[in-house]
C-alpha cells in the first residue's frame, strides 16, 4: 500500500511538472520545476524498487538525478541548460 501511494504521488509530481512547463507556468530553469522532478523521481523510484521493478526504479532515479544536477547548476549561478554559440550551430 505504501509503495502504491509513493508511486502515485511521484507520478503526479512529474506530470504536474511537465504540464506546468508545457503550459508556460514554470520555466525549465526554475527551481520549482527541478524540485517537482526530483521529488517525483525519488518517490517513483522508491515505489518501483519496493515492487522490484528495477528498470523503472533506475529510470526514475536517473530522472531525479538530472533534476538534482539542474538545481546544482542553478545554485552555482549557471543555468540548467547551456546553449551553444550561434556560430557552433551554423551549417555550412
Amino acid at each position: 500500500m505504501i509503495a502504491a501511494i509513493l508511486g502515485w504521488i511521484g507520478t503526479a509530481g512529474t506530470l504536474v511538472a511537465y504540464l506546468s512547463l508545457s503550459r508556460g507556468w514554470l520555466s525549465n530553469a526554475s527551481r520549482r520545476y527541478a524540485a517537482l522532478n526530483i521529488v517525483g523521481g525519488v518517490l517513483g523510484g522508491t515505489a518501483s524498487a519496493l515492487y522490484g521493478a528495477w528498470p523503472s526504479a533506475a529510470s526514475n532515479y536517473a530522472w531525479a538525478a538530472i533534476g538534482a544536477m539542474s538545481v546544482t547548476a542553478l545554485y552555482r549561478g549557471g543555468t540548467a541548460r547551456t546553449r551553444l554559440p550561434a556560430e557552433a550551430c551554423a551549417v555550412s
